[in-house]
């Protein structure tokens, strides 16, 4: 495992620092090009499958191609010969790995690091089925429906993204990792809450409510509809306190606070009964997310950055003790909501 992070740091962090990385997609090719949008990459016998989904044009069904070899870079190389168009994979938007390429996370990382194609702020996804072929069947447009999440979690609406770039970063520092999800049913792709990865591995799956809870825990800034009695509310966090809780010397707790804001519709009538069971609400999403984790031990979230931020004096002592302490960590969880008439 620490030669695991030695490697990725020592690939990763020289790259964070040059103003190329973050690059942007070039200026879109034309004529007889296939434009892929997303990259689905999944371990076979030999290596690894590369399936690539291009943007479908006017009247056209979706073009899909496929690649197989040693390498993720051989893979991809091999998708030309798939099809009759020439494909290009300089505007790569997604990157979707299966459930079973866990173990994979580190190529991917390094691929996109070391080609110059290959933007490092493209998004990266776990896909909840059991073959990948699923997302990418004749049925689906996969660039078509990874644009409206990408719309979706730019704008905050229940997830925010992770990129290559920031996923790198993490796991460069040690970090587990909370990678939002796809669930593949009929009604095609969408949101389906996030994989724990945990040393090469996807230790848990946050869904439902931990998913909403996961994303409070990070400090995400999202938003999201919720009702009472039947009337809507529009509910957004605004981030997350962390501070650490001892006996004596021991670290034994957490206490975690979540401000939210939120939008009444109309004939809200704004009691503290309402109130309250929203508050309520959250709390039980952010400990559900927060058991997951600590049955896995896996700070997903890095509520460890987050107290040690609020408590930099205590930095050493929190991290000293966090790894053994944090899967046993008592928290009190607190959500304040402000609410607002439309």
């Amino acid at each position: 495992m620490r030669r695991m992070l030695r490697t990725v740091a020592l690939l990763v962090l020289p790259l964070l620092l040059l103003s190329g990385c973050g690059r942007t997609p070039q200026s879109r090719e034309a004529g007889n090009t296939a434009v892929i949008g997303v990259l689905g990459v999944e371990p076979d016998l030999l290596g690894l499958t590369v399936y690539a989904g291009a943007e479908s044009r006017s009247g056209e069904p979706p073009a899909v191609y496929l690649g197989r070899g040693e390498t993720l870079a051989a893979a991809v190389e091999a998708l030309s010969a798939s099809g009759n168009a020439m494909v290009s994979c300089a505007h790569v938007e997604h990157i979707l790995l299966a459930q079973t390429a866990a173990g994979n996370l580190e190529e991917v990382l390094s691929y996109a690091f070391q080609d110059p194609q290959q933007s490092t702020e493209s998004q990266l996804w776990v896909v909840r089925t059991p073959e990948l072929s699923q997302v990418f069947s004749g049925e689906l447009d996969p660039a078509q429906r990874m644009s409206v999440l990408r719309a979706a979690g730019k704008d905050g609406q229940n997830f925010k993204p992770v990129t290559l770039r920031e996923a790198a970063a993490d796991l460069a520092e040690g970090k587990a990792l909370l990678l939002p999800a796809l669930d593949v049913t009929e009604a095609g792709i969408s949101f389906g809450g996030y994989a724990l990865y945990k040393e090469r591995e996807f230790a848990a799956w946050l869904t439902g409510e931990a998913a909403l809870g996961a994303a409070l825990l990070r400090g995400d800034l999202i938003h999201w509809t919720d009702s009472v009695d039947g009337r809507a509310v529009s509910l957004r966090s605004d981030g997350r306190r962390v501070e650490t809780l001892w006996q004596g010397d021991t670290l034994t707790g957490l206490s975690i606070r979540c401000r939210l804001e939120g939008t009444a519709s109309s004939g809200w009538t704004g009691g503290g009964e309402d109130r309250s069971h929203l508050e309520e609400k959250t709390c039980r999403a952010m400990a559900a997310a927060l058991q997951i984790m600590q049955a896995a031990g896996a700070d997903g979230a890095d509520l460890r950055g987050g107290a040690g931020l609020a408590d930099l004096p205590d930095w050493q002592r929190i991290a000293a003790q966090w790894e053994t302490a944090f899967p046993t960590l008592t928290p009190t969880l607190t959500a304040k909501l402000t609410l607002k008439e439309p």
